[in-house]
């Protein structure tokens, strides 16, 4: 890692950008710093993520499966230096719900997300990266937006609004019938969870509660929680996101290269934007500065659309912009007399360019795709137009910009390579299935005749009840064209269907309306310095500073690290001439707490501080994409409800969510005996030292207070009085209990063993286990006498544990017969699956109780080659 880093920093301080420029540059110069730009940004290894979750949405209690794909940003080859990847889930107020670390496995990264039963129903989004990706614009991490539903209720929301400021939230059972007089209640918060109003209210005859809003400045980025106590004493809880009941909407007009060039017919896009983020239709006129109408436009796909327009020298124009009732005046780019501008048409495998206007003296035209630099051309004056030949450059976003001879970008543009998709063979081995019925399916890819080989991930579900929408991202869509462009695009997968001329002009406007955003190209000769903040995550790691009492750097001191868990791992190292530490080579799992303890040079305790860095905590989480509004929520509802059907209704045992009146707990039991025992350790090493060789077991049964009662130990308070409980003595604590002693003996000041006090029933001899039971052991860590202490204890995420998707095989009566029921929704889920060099593969598994299966097939990854591969299948 560090020779990683180093090199980077070498490239950095040797790069040609950073010389001094003496007298204009030859040709070959120049096309030389402008490969050495775009070598510098190899040299980055910037990263790509995407995740392939098992099913588009989830309900509470289920468990989210996924595949995470790691690819270099330039080549799409899983061939990245990170070892480790982190995946977050955060609700819409911004709120972390639950995270993890996965740590590659010999082949990938795979693992899962459980959903609590108790969350609560809405949107949700994913959010995953690497260490190494936090060095770069967090736009570029992976994000999806997923439902979660919950199965313990029937219960149907609707909103609407009212002209007086209100929000009609409406209640129904599953036939539609409203909810009337039950008991509601809201509470109104802001973006930042600061309480706004609440009230309560039986519902309306329609079942409606009524939420008071404030005004639409206010209420951007507000939520209300909502409660509604049923007739049975269940509680319905949901959080609803008031959405503005000002309409209003955005666009911007883009000329084809950026700028306006007078006296030349020029296509001129535009892209319209709703307040919420999503695509606007559109329609208007081109005004000129004396009111007349030059040229009409109207959107054409997703609130897009173009027009042409011959911009004339010291005329200004704007446009007058309508939607539905609405409408905006908005003012053109300014003209500017020495502009040029870059157009381009496409057809197959050729590519002609023109320039617009005069391109200054010097200039050169440089076509690179995710930073992977093909070619530079001198672009002279007396040669605006030119032929690319495409068909050996690779599929995704080329980008094209003129640059003049100091390297400064004059005008670019973005064009889309297609190219042929593979061709994929999902074969079943029958004509269809019954319940618990054993299904093969063979699969067979290649592309250009050739077959493809890689290792893919494959999701198989219940077509009746999981519908996958093919216009939202996917793995094609994410990594070859969503994330390196501006801004949201609106149903992605929509450009990917087919190669129909329609969808290419379609895609052509996304590209007229989005920027480049993978890197900043504003000066091609003096790039943005890149200092990385973070290390690549090859292993685990801790870092941090140690400095003295009197704020100076402590410089060679000692630095060791101890984990007190069951595998102790432990790190030790020596601070550099900065302070700085760095402790390589470690493994652990889950939660994990260390002891990071500092001496000098000589070995000897100094009045010292240590910080360690905070890894990759506390992100400031910011959505990517708008949720659903309310509409889109509706058209989705349908499908969502299908699938919470197929989970098991919960029992009517009285295990459902009840309310209950709010009681405050003031008093303590007089009879609760003191549960702890204190020993001071003796700051002398001498007599420390036998700790070290002695068994800390035999330690603890002969310590004052401490009853000796063979495997067991019973606790007595300082005043006598014999705790009835007893502690098994567990051999894993004992032995991370003696490590801790052994390396910071001189550090404990004394510990407390705690344990729970539970008097009724009595406790029988072997009724408190330490697994089972909150028993805690307290280590009190001595201060030094400056009150700085050379110590510290540090808290980091672990990666979680590889699991495996179950699912069970009927190969035998008896497993057939067995009478538990089968709701499976995702029928089969390999994160792993193998296609051989001759681009064959198999994959076998048993339908669940359904009389007749329909399946769904998902099949998406990187082949070794670098194609991005996906499918999605029917089967019956």
């Amino acid at each position: 890692m560090k020779k990683i880093v180093l090199y980077i920093l070498l490239m950095l301080g040797s790069s040609p950008f950073l010389k001094g420029e003496n007298g204009p540059m030859s040709q070959n110069e120049q096309q030389d710093r402008i490969f050495s730009f775009f070598s510098d940004i190899e040299s980055r290894h910037e990263e790509k993520l995407w995740l392939h979750l098992d099913k588009p949405y989830y309900a509470a209690g289920d468990t989210i499966r996924f595949r995470a794909y790691l690819s270099d940003a330039m080549t799409l080859c899983p061939d990245t230096l990170s070892n480790f990847i982190y995946v977050d889930l955060f609700d819409r107020r911004n709120k972390l719900i639950s995270s993890k670390k996965i740590k590659r496995d010999s082949v990938g990264f795979a693992n899962n997300l459980y959903i609590s039963d108790t969350l609560s129903a809405g949107e949700y989004t994913l959010q995953a990266y690497t260490g190494w990706m936090l060095n770069f614009d967090p736009s570029c991490f992976f994000q999806k937006n997923i439902l979660i539903g919950r199965t313990a209720s029937d219960i149907r929301t609707d909103i609407t609004y009212t002209d007086k400021d209100m929000m009609v939230i409406r209640f129904s059972d599953k036939s539609g019938s409203p909810l009337f007089g039950n008991e509601a209640s809201y509470e109104l918060f802001d973006r930042n969870g600061k309480q706004l109003s609440s009230g309560q209210q039986p519902t309306s005859p329609s079942g409606a509660l009524f939420v008071t809003l404030p005004t639409d400045s206010t209420l951007n980025g507000a939520y209300a929680e909502t409660r509604l106590k049923l007739g049975n004493g269940t509680l319905y809880k949901r959080t609803f996101f008031p959405e503005p009941r000002t309409a209003s909407f955005d666009i911007q007009f883009l000329p084809e290269g950026g700028n306006l060039v007078p006296g030349t017919p020029q296509i001129v896009a535009f892209k319209a934007v709703q307040s919420n983020g999503y695509p606007a239709e559109v329609r208007g006129a081109i005004l000129n500065s004396a009111g007349d109408t030059i040229a009409r436009f109207s959107s054409e796909h997703d609130g897009m659309g173009i027009f042409l327009l011959t911009p004339q020298s010291a005329e200004t124009y704007r446009a007058v912009t309508f939607c539905d009732t609405l409408s905006v005046s908005t003012p053109l780019p300014s003209i500017h007399e020495n502009a040029c501008a870059l157009t381009v048409t496409q057809s197959e495998n050729n590519l002609r360019y023109r320039i617009l206007g005069t391109a200054p003296e010097g200039s050169v035209l440089i076509a690179h795709t995710r930073g992977l630099c093909h070619f530079v051309h001198s672009a002279p004056p007396n040669n605006p137009e030119g032929l690319i030949k495409t068909d050996s450059l690779p599929e995704g976003i080329l980008h094209l910009l003129l640059a003049d001879s100091s390297g400064i970008p004059k005008t670019e543009r973005l064009v889309y390579l297609s190219r042929p998709q593979e061709q994929w063979q999902v074969t079943q081995d029958k004509p269809s299935y019954g319940k618990r019925e054993k299904v093969r399916i063979d699969i067979t890819v290649g592309k250009g005749g050739q077959p493809l080989e890689g290792t893919f991930s494959v999701s198989v579900t219940d077509a009746n009840t999981v519908k996958t929408d093919s216009l939202s991202d996917n793995i094609r869509t994410n990594l070859l064209l969503t994330s390196d462009l501006k801004g949201y695009i609106h149903n992605p997968g929509y450009y990917f269907l087919d190669d129909s001329p329609a969808r290419r002009h379609y895609l052509d406007l996304v590209m007229m309306t989005h920027g480049w955003r993978r890197f900043k190209t504003d000066d091609l000769f003096h790039p943005e310095p890149f200092t990385p903040k973070h290390y690549i995550e090859r292993g685990q790691y801790i870092s941090g500073y140690v400095s003295t009492a009197g704020g100076k750097v402590a410089k060679q001191a000692s630095i060791t690290a101890f984990a007190f868990n069951k595998d102790n791992v432990v790190g030790s190292t020596v601070t550099d001439s900065m302070g700085r530490f760095l402790i390589e080579g470690l493994d652990f799992q889950d939660s994990t707490v260390f002891f990071i303890s500092s001496k000098n040079k000589r070995g000897g305790r100094i009045p010292c501080e240590v910080k360690a860095d905070k890894l990759y905590s506390g992100l400031k989480f910011k959505p990517l994409h708008p949720f659903f509004t309310e509409d889109s929520l509706r058209s989705r509802s349908d499908d969502l409800q299908r699938y919470l059907a197929s989970f098991p209704k919960p029992n009517n045992d009285g295990l459902g969510e009840y309310e209950l009146e709010e009681v405050t707990v003031t008093a303590k039991d007089p009879n609760r005996p003191a549960v702890a025992i204190y020993k001071k350790i003796i700051d002398d090493t001498a007599r420390i030292a036998k700790f070290g060789s002695m068994s800390l077991e035999h330690y603890i049964k002969f310590l004052p207070g401490v009853v000796n009662n063979g495997d067991w130990i019973s606790l007595r308070s300082p005043s006598g009085f014999s705790y009835p409980a007893q502690i098994r003595i567990d051999n894993e604590i004992i032995y991370g209990m003696a490590q801790l002693y052994r390396f910071f003996a001189k550090e404990v000041d004394y510990f407390k063993l705690e344990v729970p006090s539970i008097m009724n029933p009595p406790l029988t001899p072997r009724a408190i286990f330490w697994d089972n039971y909150p028993c805690r052991l307290h280590i009190f860590l001595r201060e030094d006498v400056n009150g700085i202490r050379n110590f510290v204890v540090y808290r980091t995420n672990g990666y979680a544990k590889h699991t495996e998707f179950y699912h069970p095989v009927y190969d035998t009566p008896e497993r057939l017969a067995n009478k538990t029921p089968d709701r499976r929704t995702t029928l089969y889920w390999e994160p792993y699956l193998r296609i051989g060099d001759d681009g064959k593969g198999t994959i076998e598994f048993y339908t669940n109780d359904k009389d007749k299966s329909r399946l769904e097939v998902v099949i998406e990854g990187i082949a070794t080659d670098g194609s991005v591969c996906r499918t999605l299948q029917r089967l019956e």
